[in-house]
């Protein structure tokens, strides 16, 4: 099964072959002396099960490339906060000029981000691998995002707790916000709300043009 958007094979797909050269770079770079190697490690195991699971799927369904790019873009993202440890990137003293908050909001940014870029390629592969309706699609995909949402928070609660304690409030990064879980959840439904309602304008304006 392969999506509408992109039947071109992998080795002639040549604007695939550009995303995972300027991604594979980008992650290189920020590999390099990380703010801590451990943390760097646990905040990659989310990227390398995406990539693991994309190339294990590739053969059963391609996504767009679109998809791929706005999931590449989310990956780079959350590889600058890897970097970090979430700890003061390059963006958030611009982020603290603007909410006029003593608070590191690029990970916000990344939870927001999450739901923005990583919506259509859910809702492509829901049109992909089930028959539900074009409403119901928009709806459950928002539903996912939010459950991944919830999961990944879960996530980070189970290695603060188990896999490492010594670094476990630096994963999680709640900088005393006792709602920074909700925050996150919150932010990555909101930005799936956007990315639907943009699909749904730009799939109506297709239809349109086409009348």
């Amino acid at each position: 099964m392969q999506s509408q958007g992109n039947k071109k094979s992998f080795q002639t797909n040549w604007i695939l072959h550009m995303i995972l050269v300027v991604w594979l770079g980008v992650w290189g770079w920020l590999a390099i002396a990380p703010h801590s190697r451990g943390d760097w490690v646990l905040e990659n195991l989310l990227t390398w099960a995406a990539l693991l699971g994309l190339i294990a799927t590739y053969r059963v369904f391609v996504f767009s490339n679109l998809s791929y790019g706005l999931l590449a873009s989310f990956l780079l993202l959350h590889s600058v906060g890897a970097h970090f440890s979430y700890n003061g990137t390059w963006f958030d003293p611009w982020l603290r000029s603007i909410f006029g908050s003593e608070r590191d909001h690029f990970d916000r940014l990344v939870h927001l981000s999450f739901g923005l870029l990583c919506a259509y390629p859910i809702y492509e592969g829901l049109r992909g691998w089930t028959t539900l309706g074009r409403r119901w699609i928009y709806v459950m995909t928002c539903v996912i995002v939010l459950v991944m949402g919830a999961f990944y928070e879960l996530i980070e609660m189970w290695v603060a707790m188990i896999v490492a304690p010594e670094i476990g409030t630096l994963f999680v990064g709640a900088q005393g916000d006792p709602w920074d879980a909700q925050h996150d959840m919150e932010l990555a439904l909101y930005g799936a709300i956007i990315a639907m309602c943009v699909t749904a304008f730009g799939k109506r304006r297709r239809v349109e043009d086409h009348l």
